[in-house]
């Protein structure tokens, strides 16, 4: 897709990424969140995930369409090596490579940490994100059953898995995402 810029989020792209994630709240299992979070509470989840993360926009024709991050599997420190992504595409610009070039990115940097585990925890139901995971490599590594209620349906979820480098020991250190 020309015109299509894949850049670290700002504070400015904050409003349009909840806009964007709002959709899936209002309309879809695919987040198991039920209410819009307030602005500054999302925008201290945003900056949060930045102390150490990648958090990523894309941005087509000066339009926010869509946002990839990097997020801690675990707090304890043993996880470093490993992290969950997330990605969510404006409904109105679905099926048009903006997933794969913010996973592109996204992966760059996350290899450039250190990372060698990713993780993508999908609603089961979510058949096109489950297929975009596994044309990206992830293979299912959990199933669990109708463990989220939203929209009076029990859901279940999967967790895929991306392993992206050798588990050697021991492993190189990590590098926090601003030290990059």
């Amino acid at each position: 897709m020309d015109n299509l810029e894949i850049t670290v989020t700002k504070d400015d792209h904050i409003k349009d990424i909840l806009d964007i994630y709002s959709y899936y709240i209002i309309n879809s299992p695919a987040t198991f969140e039920i209410d819009i979070p307030e602005y500054d509470e999302f925008k201290s989840r945003v900056c949060n995930i930045q102390k150490k993360y990648p958090y990523l926009t894309a941005i087509y024709n000066n339009k926010i369409i869509g946002f990839a991050y990097a997020a801690p599997l675990r707090t304890r420190k043993a996880y470093d090596y490993s992290c969950e992504t997330t990605i969510y595409i404006h409904h109105e610009y679905l099926n048009k490579s903006i997933g794969k070039a913010l996973y592109n990115k996204l992966f760059d940097y996350i290899e450039k940490q250190n990372i060698i585990n990713i993780y993508a925890c999908i609603t089961a139901s979510n058949k096109e994100s489950i297929l975009f995971h596994e044309k990206y490599g992830f293979e299912k590594a959990a199933h669990f059953h109708k463990c989220g209620y939203k929209f009076n349906l029990w859901h279940d979820i999967l967790w895929l898995e991306k392993i992206i480098s050798n588990h050697n020991t021991p492993p190189k250190p990590f590098i926090n995402f601003n030290d990059l």
